[in-house]
């Protein structure tokens, strides 16, 4: 009996060890007038982000490194500007990475700025960051306009999201 308890415990304890928490990121942004751009973050599990990152570049690297490394940050920049993206109109608006900021909790937070953009009433938001990779991943976008503020939830189901921008 106590062989089967100890198999019984090493196996449950071994799949917690795989499981994870959540499949979460949240960004904020801020319509800045003066530029026509936005100024925002991405907060999101640096250990997830390094998966991600280690298996597109087919390497072993932290994100510390990889933003000292010319190629690697331009490989951040473009997972991030596929996982967040802009358009208004015809307009792609990219985003700029401008830094970043490792948490204690195991979160990251990239500090970006966007190009500017054509006054456009309505951006149209696709936020899909891991969802092809985490079917079960939930993104949130705080977008702040003056004195407003406004969530937005993405789920694999509802990537996009049309946002108005007011004047």
């Amino acid at each position: 009996m106590k062989k089967y308890s100890i198999l019984f415990f090493s196996i449950l304890f071994s799949l917690n060890l795989s499981a994870h928490p959540f499949y979460f990121s949240y960004a904020e942004i801020a319509y800045n007038e003066f530029c026509n751009c936005f100024e925002g973050f991405i907060s999101l599990s640096s250990h997830d982000f390094e998966e991600l990152l280690n298996e597109e570049k087919n390497t072993k690297t932290s994100i510390s490194k990889a933003m000292n490394d010319s190629l690697l940050k331009k490989e951040i920049s473009e997972i991030l500007n596929s996982g967040l993206s802009f358009s208004a109109g015809r307009q792609e608006i990219q985003i700029q990475l401008e830094g970043y900021e490792s948490e204690m909790n195991g979160l990251t937070r990239f500090y970006f700025k966007t190009q500017p953009f054509k006054n456009s009433e309505e951006i149209l938001v696709e936020y899909d960051l891991f969802m092809e990779k985490y079917k079960e991943q939930q993104n949130k976008l705080t977008i702040i306009q003056r004195d407003n503020k406004e969530t937005f939830d993405f789920l694999i189901q509802e990537k996009t999201k049309l946002i108005t921008i007011k004047p």
